[in-house]
């Protein structure tokens, strides 16, 4: 896999450059960066132009029962778009904060220097960072706390901090995980007096 030269730029920013190519600091970055330049490459490969639509000319039909039920079933759906309920789709490391959007929390493992991002075990003297990315442009506040399965005490490894939004930030400090069973870690998310939770768990190796 191609690293990039420098921050990675997120998919959906890529997604419009390449439709429009109208954003210079993103065409001057992909200019020096292969990885930048293989994502491109491979959003404008996925771009496929659909056939012109075709009438062809049809005799007059006899209206049917259901052509005149086709405004009540379109309400009917309209309906259940709007009331059907979304957050049981949401991922548990996704925060959702008014005023700030989606926050998606993400770890990473430090084993005496080897990184591993996105890592889901842990071992006596691994080192755990916090990195959470979302909308550039926004600042919120986090506090980051760890619960051993078959405990009610939460621990506070961290510091609270304020960041501010964009692709994979690091929430200051990093910590160290013990015992023999799994570890829930969340980060609290507060902008504005509104609060939600994101959340992993890493399992202990046997």
């Amino acid at each position: 896999m191609i690293a990039c030269i420098g921050e990675p730029i997120s998919w959906p920013r890529l997604e419009r450059f390449a439709q429009t190519r109208a954003d210079a600091a993103i065409a001057a970055h992909v200019a020096q960066c292969p990885a930048c330049q293989q994502c491109v490459d491979e959003i404008s490969r996925d771009v496929v132009a659909l056939p012109q639509l075709v009438i062809a000319a049809t005799t007059p039909r006899r209206a049917r029962w259901w052509w005149f039920a086709l405004p009540a079933f379109a309400v009917a759906a309209l309906v259940l778009l709007v009331t059907w309920p979304r957050d049981h789709a949401r991922r548990d490391n996704v925060a959702s904060i008014k005023g700030v959007g989606e926050v998606t929390l993400a770890l990473v493992r430090d084993r005496g220097g080897a990184i591993l991002e996105d890592a889901t075990t842990f071992a006596r003297g691994d080192r755990w960072k916090v990195v959470l990315t979302c909308a550039p442009g926004h600042a919120t506040s986090v506090a980051v706390d760890v619960v051993e399965a078959g405990s009610a005490t939460a621990d506070h490894p961290l510091a609270p901090a304020q960041i501010a939004c964009g692709n994979r930030v690091v929430v200051p400090g990093a910590f160290e995980l013990t015992g023999t069973v799994a570890n829930r870690i969340c980060v609290q998310v507060t902008n504005d007096g509104d609060t939600d939770r994101a959340c992993l768990t890493v399992t202990p190796e046997r």
